[in-house]
């Protein structure tokens, strides 16, 4: 990551007036700490970047940034929910992501605010480290032609509305083998999302540098369907019934769409590429020891 400070020494006294001031974003949720961080951080550095904040659950017309507005860093202030949101709005191209855990899990959001002083002046300087996190581009096929298209960080949900019945499904994998199963539904998880709703149905806990797909059954009928991870580059072709009612697509937990019968969900590795801000005080066997009991050995 090259650092955001130019040398204005080495320019001349015209050229220093023409500068733009590097571009940052903050994105905060919708709560005075957040908000009251978010201003404090903006304060501070006013004067050497130029600022954008967005709230990350705001409802009504989202804020449009400058025409020239190229940020170098998104701050997100928040949780897991928050960084979601960050990374769809503005680092699916790259751009690193801060997160700063305000929330309570804190798989993504990384950062504990007493760490923020600290690690946001070395993200400044450019010598922060980067996690890249592997994304999947979801598209929906509807009588031959895409009805939609989004891309995830986390994971993509197939499952029934507010009636529990079970689905018949079938998942393809690069158009040859496939798998009929019933279920209450489904879900296609990157190894970030792995310890997210995957987890919480049975699935694996998967390292997030691993360049793989988890297809885990929610509450499946029979005992023999089980969590499959998949190499990350097999496409993967989800169908669905043709008795299908009342069936929907989440995408993150934050993304909505109705599905009707014959509906067909392609899951592909995505180009996009999302970059977080490490934390060197906390590696992830730490965030599993400590947000969710792992290697907690019980010696009697």
């Amino acid at each position: 990551m090259s650092s955001f400070l130019t040398d204005e020494a080495s320019l001349s006294p015209s050229l220093r007036l023409e500068l733009k001031l590097p571009d940052l974003v903050i994105v905060h949720k919708n709560d005075s700490m957040a908000a009251d961080l978010a201003n404090k951080i903006e304060a501070k550095y006013q004067g050497s970047y130029r600022f954008f904040q967005e709230i990350s659950d705001f409802n009504g017309v989202r804020p449009k940034p400058p025409e020239d507005f190229q940020p170098q860093m998104v701050i997100s202030l928040g949780g897991d929910g928050t960084l979601l949101y960050s990374s769809r709005a503005w680092g699916l191209d790259g751009t690193p992501i801060l997160g700063v855990n305000l929330g309570n899990l804190g798989f993504l959001a990384v950062v504990e605010p007493i760490w923020l002083n600290e690690l946001l002046e070395t993200a400044l300087a450019g010598q922060a480290e980067m996690e890249v996190r592997q994304a999947l581009d979801i598209s929906v096929i509807r009588d031959n032609a895409r009805q939609a298209f989004f891309t995830i960080i986390n994971d993509a949900v197939i499952n029934k509305g507010a009636l529990s019945r079970i689905m018949n499904l079938r998942l393809s994998m690069a158009g040859a083998a496939f798998w009929d199963f019933r279920a209450d539904g489904l879900i296609l998880a990157t190894p970030t999302g792995s310890t997210a709703y995957n987890l919480s149905a049975g699935g694996p806990v998967v390292h997030p540098s691993l360049p793989v797909v988890i297809v885990t059954p929610i509450c499946p009928f029979t005992l023999s369907s089980r969590s499959l991870i998949l190499p990350l580059d097999l496409e993967l072709v989800v169908s669905i019934d043709q008795n299908a009612t009342d069936t929907h697509l989440t995408g993150d937990g934050q993304v909505y769409l109705p599905l009707r019968a014959g509906d067909l969900v392609k899951v592909s590795r995505s180009q996009a590429t999302l970059r977080l801000i490490a934390n060197p005080h906390r590696q992830y066997f730490d965030a599993l020891r400590v947000k969710l009991g792992f290697f907690n050995n019980d010696r009697g």
